[in-house]
């Protein structure tokens, strides 16, 4: 009986076969375990700007109708974040009718250094954005 083609262990090319593999696959996991970090930060903080919107909002729904337009263009801070990362602008416009205003939030902020929205001097859009109508009810 032959016992040449008896296999007694692996080559050193299939152990770097086997190991480049391995590493591939590594590699991949933790491609895709860091960038899960920077996704949860980046819902985190739309989390949070989207929270201090809707507080915004119920502040201004709050307040007299005749009050409304001295907040047109007027900046306000994101809680919890700096004013260099973070601001929001308030917009009240006019609509055909008299007792209807259009009152616009909208937010821009930065996430790890990734700017979302148009710039934060500049915030005229974003996805962080509510509009809502406030009607003048005096009976």
């Amino acid at each position: 009986m032959d016992k040449g083609y008896i296999l007694k262990g692996l080559t050193f090319i299939e152990i770097m076969f086997a190991v480049s593999i391995i590493l591939i696959v590594l590699c991949g996991i933790l491609a895709t375990y860091v960038q899960m970090f920077f996704t949860t930060d980046l819902i985190r903080d739309f989390s949070r700007v989207t929270f201090a919107v809707e507080a915004k909002m119920e502040e201004i729904k709050n307040l007299n109708f005749t009050q409304l337009n001295s907040l047109n263009n007027q900046r306000f801070a994101i809680e919890g974040f700096s004013s260099l990362d973070a601001q929001g602008l308030i917009t009240v416009n006019d609509t055909s009718y008299a007792d209807l205003k259009k009152v616009r939030i909208v937010a821009c902020f930065k996430s790890r250094n990734r700017l979302i929205g148009n710039g934060i001097n500049n915030c005229t859009t974003s996805p962080v954005e509510l509009i809502t109508l406030i009607a003048n009810f005096t009976p």
